[in-house]
């Protein structure tokens, strides 16, 4: 069997088109990703926890934990930040926070009292 002869220039014509992105990657701005590399590259949110502001007063649960008490939800939720919340217990305050709703605590990141 005779071996098969290479151009130098057919060799680099075949590495630059399958190096080449897709038009479809072209269009859409951002460069070509295996189904892998997306999920990593992109932040994931699985619905569970949402930063918001919520209102309510500091109480201390039937464990001895705060919590606060949002009446217009009829619900209370656990503080992780029990120090800071501390300081607040018996007084109606506004929390900018964290929900976990799957495990109904509130990551407190600032707590004032209410107007």
């Amino acid at each position: 069997m005779k071996p098969f002869a290479t151009n130098p220039w057919a060799l680099l014509l075949l590495a630059s088109v399958v190096s080449f992105p897709s038009p479809s990657s072209m269009a859409s701005g951002h460069p070509a990703q295996s189904p892998q590399d997306q999920g990593q590259s992109q932040p994931r949110d699985n619905g569970q926890a949402t930063q918001n502001s919520f209102a309510g007063r500091v109480t201390r649960g039937s464990k001895g934990k705060l919590h606060l008490v949002d009446p217009s939800r009829s619900t209370s939720f656990l503080l992780d930040n029990q120090a800071l919340a501390k300081k607040y217990e018996g007084k109606n305050v506004v929390v900018i926070g964290t929900l976990d709703e799957t495990n109904n605590i509130l990551h407190v990141q600032k707590i004032d009292l209410a107007a």
